[in-house]
């Protein structure tokens, strides 16, 4: 789960869920590409034995978990930027919009610092992805309803560069993608529930997203043609590159065999009544 949350000048910054006292589920942001490549060299990720990325990603269905390397995002900010114009172009249409499930409710002004990590896009655009069989489906809250996605595409802007810099305390990284060149990287925000799911029509950690938001109600999310998804047998990532850590990749807490949709939020502009 994260939301994007679009800024005045229409760029985006994407939150990952930080600390929730009051919910039984805690998510784990993490970074995936595939072994060998650039961006992945320049990340130093390695690979995490155990971590199926099938497991977070139907598309993935068929790829071996070698064919992965891993880094954890805790407490980092991962910045892209492409072309000249700070705007998105947004195409999700998919992402649930905060602003009319809970109409009149503000972002936390400390959202950057709750986060548990951070995205800010810069220019190209973000589409409607789908990681999960019950994405695209109509989804209520309340009296409110919609069709919800569990993943969405940046892409950058055509014929320019993309600059994509990692900084986490000290540390700082980047990589920069040529006009045309194709560079691939997965960011994920893994649920990890205490146990399995008892109702995939029911979201039982729809109340998360609802942490974005000051003063707002939880609204659980229902759909009656949700069936849930049965994953591969995974541990989450537990990759990161200091020298703590270096020599020694480990992995903790294993995904329940049935999965729950995990939708995406937004908090746009334009439903807040902002002049663009």
């Amino acid at each position: 789960m994260m939301t994007f949350i679009e800024r005045q000048d229409h760029s985006f910054l994407v939150a990952t869920p930080g600390q929730h006292a009051f919910h039984h589920m805690t998510h784990t942001p993490f970074l995936m590409a595939r072994a060998g490549s650039p961006i992945a060299k320049a990340f130093e990720m390695a690979p995490a034995p155990g971590v199926v990325p099938a497991a977070f990603d139907t598309t993935l269905i068929g790829t071996r978990p070698d064919e992965f390397v891993f880094r954890r995002l805790d407490n980092s900010a991962l910045d892209i930027i492409t072309g000249t114009n700070d705007r998105v172009t947004n195409e999700a249409t998919e992402l649930a919009w905060l602003n009319r499930i809970a109409p009149g409710k503000r972002v936390r002004g400390n959202v950057e610092k709750w986060a548990l990590s951070t995205v800010s896009l810069r220019g190209g655009r973000i589409e409607n992805s789908a990681g999960h069989p019950d994405a695209g489906k109509v989804w209520s809250f309340g009296s409110y309803q919609q069709r919800l996605t569990d993943a969405v595409n940046f892409r950058s802007e055509a014929g320019a560069p993309t600059t994509i810099r990692l900084t986490s305390a000290t540390d700082a990284r980047s990589f920069t993608a040529a006009s045309g060149q194709v560079a691939e990287l997965w960011v994920f925000s893994a649920a990890q529930p205490n146990g399995g799911i008892d109702d995939p029509t029911a979201l039982e950690h729809s109340a998360v997203v609802f942490d974005y938001l000051v003063g707002a109600t939880p609204i659980v999310a229902t759909c009656p043609e949700a069936t849930g998804r049965k994953v591969p047998d995974s541990d989450v990532p537990f990759v990161s590159a200091t020298s703590a850590s270096a020599g020694l990749v480990a992995s903790e807490m294993r995904m329940p065999p049935l999965s729950e949709f995990c939708y995406m939020a937004a908090a746009l502009l334009e439903l807040l009544g902002v002049k663009k």
